[in-house]
């Protein structure tokens, strides 16, 4: 920024979304033009949504003012539905008040960051101030992009997951790299505090020490699965701007939650649900501060002798002999249904045994389910024997 523009503009460097104000108006487009801001003209629905954001914010401090001179309750009253009137007089007359250098400049534009020159950063897809929930559709954005693109542009990330296996860590390996990259006075551009289990065992030590090895990173872990069965998962994204967000949801740091499974993760922020942004920052605090997670630091021995033995033994289950060495089988429980067509397909096959007709040849296309339809043509047949029928090999043509 250039000298007379650093003393008009207070506001840190970092991702935006909001309005220009009178009173930033010059200095931001002189940042603009030394490509030190991104500044965009308000589309029609920017306009509206930031619009009734400015006067919803201001609603309160006028309706404070208008009734402090009286503390009678009837009276408050009486005066703030007076202040809503006018307000409402005023709109209807057109008139123009242009004194109040705070109000967002016309014709209206969006700052959408602060940054250094030739260092625009690109904000997530989804916004800064939207609320919005990822369920794995094709048609919803990447949480794993998403994520890349909160990480691209932070001052600080808290992480709370049950587990991190090397197959996540490896997908955000590099921009977590360059988030936690040292500035010119040698301190990480980014501080990251991670808090993490070591629960039924699927952390993987390799991956605890690449994010515990990066510099500004502090990584807490509870090596008591049995006692900790810690099963949230959440991302806080702080910014100094205040444009902060948070994503809570499903998704431990896995390859399979980040990009294969279905997770369901929402999205909210700071300064739109500044309320539940807030909670979510508290409840992580209180949990950071538990003694139940032990400061983990790979370049001890010991504590990586702990972590392993911890690992080791959520992945073995007792035994009425002691301890198996066999690992923990993660059941996973769900209602199995025959889609439409595979239905139909059971359907002639029992209509074809009540004719008498018991070897009948299933045909369809690869990928359909013949496997499926022969284990509820099983089971069905269990059902109406009372017990299983002996299986011969099947032959597949």
């Amino acid at each position: 920024m250039s000298q007379g523009s650093a003393r008009t503009i207070n506001s840190p460097q970092g991702l935006y979304d909001r309005l220009v104000s009178k009173a930033e108006s010059a200095a931001l487009d002189e940042l603009a033009n030394a490509d030190q801001a991104l500044i965009k003209p308000a589309s029609q629905a920017q306009r509206r949504e930031h619009l009734i954001n400015e006067l919803t914010s201001r609603l309160p401090e006028l309706l404070d003012a208008a009734s402090s001179d009286s503390e009678d309750k009837a009276e408050q009253s009486r005066t703030e539905l007076k202040l809503i009137a006018h307000l409402l007089r005023e709109a209807r007359s057109g008139k123009e008040d242009n004194n109040d250098a705070t109000l967002p400049a016309y014709p209206l534009r969006m700052l959408h960051a602060l940054h250094q020159p030739n260092r625009a950063p690109v904000s997530p897809e989804t916004g800064l101030r939207q609320p919005w929930i990822f369920t794995s559709a094709r048609s919803d954005p990447s949480l794993l992009n998403e994520l890349r693109a909160e990480l691209a542009c932070v001052d600080r990330v808290d992480i709370l997951v049950s587990f991190i296996t090397w197959s996540g860590v490896r997908k955000l390996i590099d921009v977590l790299k360059a988030a936690t990259a040292m500035d010119a006075h040698g301190n990480p551009q980014t501080r990251i505090r991670i808090l993490t289990t070591t629960y039924i065992g699927a952390t993987e030590a390799r991956a605890v020490d690449a994010l515990a090895e990066l510099p500004g990173v502090e990584l807490r872990i509870s090596l008591d699965g049995r006692r900790n069965r810690l099963h949230a998962k959440a991302w806080l994204f702080h910014r100094h701007s205040g444009f902060g967000t948070a994503f809570v949801g499903s998704a431990n740091l896995s390859e399979s939650a980040l990009i294969g499974g279905i997770e369901w993760t929402v999205k909210f922020s700071q300064a739109r649900d500044v309320d539940l942004y807030m909670s979510a920052c508290a409840n992580f605090e209180t949990l950071w501060n538990d003694g139940e997670f032990q400061q983990y630091n790979p370049h001890d021995a010991s504590q990586r002798a702990a972590l392993k033995a911890a690992l080791g033994e959520q992945r073995r289950t007792p035994s009425s002999q002691g301890q198996s060495n066999e690992p923990i089988a993660i059941h996973t429980w769900f209602e199995l249904r025959p889609k439409a067509y595979q239905t139909e397909m059971l359907e002639r096959l029992a209509a074809e045994r009540r004719l008498g007709r018991s070897r009948n040849l299933v045909v369809a296309a690869t990928g359909t389910g013949k496997t499926v339809v022969a284990a509820f043509d099983y089971l069905r047949l269990t059902k109406e024997a009372g017990s299983p029928p002996r299986l011969e090999s099947p032959r597949v043509l």
